[in-house]
């Protein structure tokens, strides 16, 4: 067979490179490595909308097997994936009385952070973690896990996942248990994945007495103490004090980040769009936004977010801005 050295022009060169399941990025205008802006947009999700339709959702998905997975998810409109973030999901979970969420493991990380009600609880290996206002549980890749509601309220939490960082490396993958619920254990649950509401805001005030962040005021980070890492290789989880008056000084990083307003109010201003957000509304902030924060009022405000800062760090691609 005759191999055509010199086609007639550029297009039948690029065509002759497609059939050999080839591509010469030279052949077409602009930088070798085109940049890629953030599909991650910024966004504002009030819980003035969020929480009447977590009420709603038992009307649609009845009490009974599957009613657990009756969760709402923060959609970023620019990310195709559908999740809070580019590598980041975010949802609010809502449990009936008596409902159980099956054991369960997956390959994606997961944190929750516990919003409203008393009787929740999450077992990870064996370790049963009551979830009360406030309080975290870490359910670290392919550890098995379960959860359910033992209180006479509905329940409520968020959970922040890296599934989308999972997706992309293709593998994504869950099992079920061998029986409803997992045998527990005797004794306190692992200190590297329950982390107390009451420990956590001590450390916040104590904190609060030193001296302030330009860019976050009060900022603290869940470590695993074990290990002295953060929670998850690819998900910090950190708790942020705005005192009165604050407003901090403008910057940008390289990572991505999803607030959770514990309590208070005051507001953030991402690339110019100003959020005035209250309690219980999230906030995203994509990669390389500016951003700042500010408390005009007289009232303390705290911040919870997930921020994917330890997988950019592991990749060598943080960067901080002022």
């Amino acid at each position: 067979m005759a191999i055509q050295t010199a086609p007639a022009g550029v297009d039948q060169f690029v065509a002759n490179l497609r059939a050999a399941g080839l591509d010469a990025p030279w052949t077409r205008p602009g930088p070798l490595i085109a940049p890629k802006a953030s599909a991650a947009q910024s966004r504002h999700w009030r819980w003035a909308q969020i929480e009447p339709l977590v009420h709603q959702g038992p009307e649609f998905m009845k009490p009974g097997r599957g009613a657990e997975r009756r969760i709402l998810r923060l959609d970023n409109p620019g990310v195709p994936e559908r999740t809070a973030t580019h590598t980041i999901s975010v949802a609010v979970q809502y449990l009936l009385p008596g409902e159980v969420a099956p054991a369960h493991r997956h390959t994606p990380n997961a944190v929750r952070f516990m919003l409203h009600g008393e009787g929740a609880f999450t077992t990870v290996e064996g370790d049963k973690c009551v979830m009360r206002r406030g309080d975290l549980v870490v359910t670290p890749t392919m550890t098995w896990h379960d959860h359910g509601n033992e209180g006479a309220e509905p329940v409520v939490w968020t959970d922040g996942l890296d599934s989308p960082v999972v997706r992309y490396l293709e593998n994504l993958h869950m099992d079920p248990y061998e029986g409803e619920q997992q045998p527990v254990r005797e004794g306190p649950p692992s200190s590297s994945v329950y982390y107390r509401w009451a420990d956590s805001y001590a450390e916040l005030l104590r904190r609060a007495s030193g001296e302030a962040d330009p860019f976050d005021d009060v900022l603290m980070e869940y470590r695993d103490p074990k290990t002295g890492r953060s929670v998850v290789p690819t998900l910090g989880c950190y708790l942020q004090l705005l005192r009165p008056g604050v407003h901090t000084r403008a910057h940008r990083q390289s990572s991505s980040a999803v607030y959770h307003v514990v309590s208070g109010r005051g507001r953030t201003i991402v690339d110019g769009e100003t959020f005035d957000w209250v309690e219980g509304d999230f906030f995203a902030v994509p990669p390389r936004a500016v951003h700042e924060h500010a408390n005009p009022g007289a009232e303390p405000a705290i911040l919870f977010s997930f921020q994917d800062v330890p997988l950019l760090q592991a990749l060598g691609h943080y960067r901080m801005d002022a």
